[in-house]
């Protein structure tokens, strides 16, 4: 069932409810504060598309409108009940007050009856890795009320038992506020990285320099180290590019050869100068590796990631769509087709493989990091905007991440250029911004969550008009000519035009909230799912809040069971 719905008014002054909150029995269905009074534009995929007009004539209420019917989606999710409590606990005063004291501020908190609840009206959502400075429950509970849509797990780091300890608290968090939150384990993929040294110090090498990298296992000295990597010395060719210690020390390939014992080895002369170090990182800019990004260790993680039902599975140092079909193989392997997979693009072979990797992957991430040392520093910003515009045409999440506001791991402020950064993304039309050392070990974490959304909130406040959208989004099954983007491209149109304030959708899948957010209509999205994994999962989407509530499973189990027909409209309306 796909149900998208059009509250429409004038804009509100303060945020929208993160949750249609049900009513206690024995309590009336009206809301202790309607989102607005005015017309309601309503389309649905099971139900209708409408418009109507509600004026006071002689006491007497108007209502007119069209109907247009669109097929219903098909849900493949296994659902988990809805939350246990009927009714949200509400922040407490005591941790509204340890965010003030902290310098922080709650995402638009509002108050719901006698409750005060987080609101729902950023655009662009936030990410925050997880990590010593941002393990506890009560530092969990003010990261996301200060903004945070999505918690990422950084498999690189910690064993699986801590793992579990986070999915649990962010669960309990969950339901507490009976808002969904999004998980993301980011596997670590293969890093390749240099042998030891006989000098704990390392070696200085220095300009013009020969250096030769093989598999000896001795220690190394200033003329050679080990590379434990037989794929990467076969795979090197004279005039190849090496990069060490994260683009600090570089080299190039004078010729690759093989000992006397047939192992291989490189010589390679030192183009950029340094010390290097035991166990320092390799890169390989212009050589596509024949070997798979999932290490044994990788296997492992997303066996566990897959099992602790994560909502999205990162991939890191992505060469090819090659690489995306193997992750999907072995998560389908696992049983778990529902969780979606996002790609890395940090390496220049995923950029030239773009388009391919996208149609593999359910959303990808500009992982700066790596895409900044394995290119010139320059050309990443314009990659930036290529890649974001290559998934906004394919109606795909792309996260933009690393670095975006570096010094308040130490700071209490960012740089203005931090800031212009942040923006600058969202300008370019990505769906999220990420936090990585600022919220995993930074001395702030709540600050930089608070200044990374007043940011977002700001260049919405600022913005004159939205990146400029497709007419057609390529998504996976555009064959089926449904009729679906259509009646969404009009509807988002009309929300438009009659200023709406939000936008509701009822959906199993989430493929109509993704059709609807793409198309930036400009106001929150409410999605309402029959599945729980699915108000999680489209946490990633731009300006798309998801909820489960009884309510709406109920619903979306009666239409299945009784067919769209039978359903009314306005208790699709009620619901939401």
């Amino acid at each position: 069932m796909a149900t998208p719905c059009f509250f429409a008014g004038p804009p509100p002054h303060r945020a929208l409810p993160s949750r249609a909150l049900a009513p206690a029995p024995g309590q009336s269905r009206a809301p202790s504060r309607a989102p607005c009074h005015a017309p309601v534009v309503a389309a649905s995929a099971a139900v209708a598309v409408a418009t109507a007009g509600r004026g006071r004539r002689r006491g007497v209420t108007r209502r007119v409108g069209m109907i247009v019917y669109i097929p219903t989606e098909v849900d493949g999710d296994s659902c988990s009940p809805p939350w246990k409590n009927d009714v949200i606990d509400g922040i407490s005063e005591e941790v509204l007050e340890g965010l003030e004291a902290q310098g922080g501020l709650a995402d638009a908190v509002i108050n719901m009856g006698q409750r005060k609840v987080r609101g729902c009206s950023k655009g662009a959502k936030q990410v925050a890795t997880l990590g010593p400075a941002s393990c506890e429950e009560e530092m969990l509970e003010r990261l996301f009320l200060c903004g945070v849509d999505t918690f990422r797990l950084n498999f690189s780091h910690g064993d699986h038992e801590e793992k579990t300890e986070l999915i649990r608290k962010i669960r309990a968090l969950e339901a507490k506020y009976r808002h969904p939150i999004a998980i993301l384990a980011d596997m670590q993929g293969p890093k390749q990285r240099c042998g030891k040294f006989a000098d704990p110090d390392g070696v200085e090498l220095k300009k013009g320099q020969k250096f030769r990298f093989d598999l000896k296992p001795d220690l190394g000295d200033e003329t050679r180290v080990q590379l434990p990597h037989p794929e990467i010395l076969n795979a090197l060719k004279p005039q190849s590019k090496l990069l060490l210690d994260d683009g600090n020390i570089q080299m190039e390939i004078l010729q690759q050869g093989y000992l006397e014992d047939g192992n291989p080895f490189v010589d390679c002369k030192v183009t950029v100068a340094g010390r290097l170090k035991a166990n320092k990182g390799v890169n390989t800019p212009d050589v596509i590796l024949p070997m798979s990004p999932i290490t044994e260790k990788d296997k492992e993680d997303i066996e566990f990631a897959c099992k602790a039902q994560v909502d999205w599975i990162a991939m890191s140092f992505v060469q090819t769509a090659d690489d995306m079909g193997e992750l999907r193989r072995r998560v389908n392997g696992h049983g778990f087709n529902e969780i979606k997979l996002l790609a890395k693009i940090e390496k220049p072979s995923a950029v030239d493989d773009l388009e391919n990797i996208l149609e593999e992957s359910d959303g990808v991430m500009v992982a700066r990091g790596d895409l900044g040392v394995e290119m010139p520093a320059e050309e990443v910003p314009f990659v930036q905007k290529r890649i974001i515009r290559a998934a906004n045409e394919q109606g795909k999440p792309v996260i933009v991440a690393t670095q975006m506001l570096e010094s308040m791991i130490k700071n209490p402020t960012p740089t203005r250029a931090e800031c212009s950064d942040i923006a600058n993304a969202i300008l370019d039309g990505c769906d999220c911004v990420m936090l990585s050392g600022e919220s995993a070990v930074g001395e702030y974490p709540t600050k930089a969550v608070t200044i990374q959304r007043r940011v977002i909130e700001a260049t919405q406040a600022n913005q004159v008009s939205m990146p400029p959208v497709p007419e057609t989004l390529k998504l996976k099954d555009d064959g089926k000519d449904d009729g679906t983007d259509e009646v969404l491209k009009a509807a988002a149109s009309l929300a438009k035009a009659c200023k709406a304030c939000t936008i509701v959708v009822f959906t199993a899948t989430g493929r109509t909230a993704q059709l609807l957010a793409q198309k930036r209509p400009g106001m929150p999205i409410l999605a309402v799912c029959k599945c729980l994994e699915v108000a999680r999962r489209v946490s990633l989407l731009h300006g798309v809040y998801g909820t489960s509530d009884r309510g709406a499973q109920d619903l979306a189990t009666r239409v299945e069971k009784e067919g769209s027909y039978k359903v009314r409209f306005s208790e699709a309306v009620d619901i939401a």
